[in-house]
């Protein structure tokens, strides 16, 4: 087979232990399901996809179904390895979720990155420009070069 340069291409028996695992599964009543499928941005492959059907976080009158995405690893986990991700997948799918219902003042402060590229289930501190560009000495950076003026980059 041949690929594009730029593309990544890895290999792995296929899950069986997992797929197992996944038809036993119950949780929250929510479908889960694993298929070779085609995530978007230009990423395909084997993965776990769990379905929450339930309030809007954004509109909770409303009602909606989403598909959280999982790449499966390609990897020769045993049964015991495989419903550990397992869990673990079910774990960031309830971060992001909390991150979304979680306000302060009516502020969603973790708010989940949804964009093109971002990773919906890091949790991102709520910060400033001033706070990125402040040095470990507490000094400011105001000439962009990362470094704060007077000190000594960390």
């Amino acid at each position: 087979m041949t690929t594009h340069p730029d593309q990544m291409r890895q290999t792995a028996p296929y899950p069986h232990a997992l797929v197992d695992l996944v038809a036993r599964l119950d949780y929250k009543g929510w479908r889960v399901y694993v298929a070779d499928l085609d995530r978007g941005q230009g990423s395909k492959g084997l993965t776990l996809v769990i379905t929450r059907e339930g309030p809007d976080t954004y509109h909770p009158d409303k009602t909606i179904r989403v598909n959280h995405y999982m790449p499966v690893p390609p990897a020769a986990f045993n049964a015991g390895s495989w419903q550990r991700w397992l869990f673990e997948q079910f774990l960031l799918v309830e971060t992001h979720e909390c991150a979304e219902y979680f306000k302060v003042g009516g502020v969603r402060v973790f708010q989940p990155n949804h964009g093109n590229g971002e990773d919906p289930y890091t949790i991102h501190d709520p910060t400033t420009d001033a706070a990125r560009r402040t040095s470990f000495r507490n000094v400011l950076d105001d000439d962009g070069t990362g470094r704060a003026r007077g000190g000594v980059s960390p």
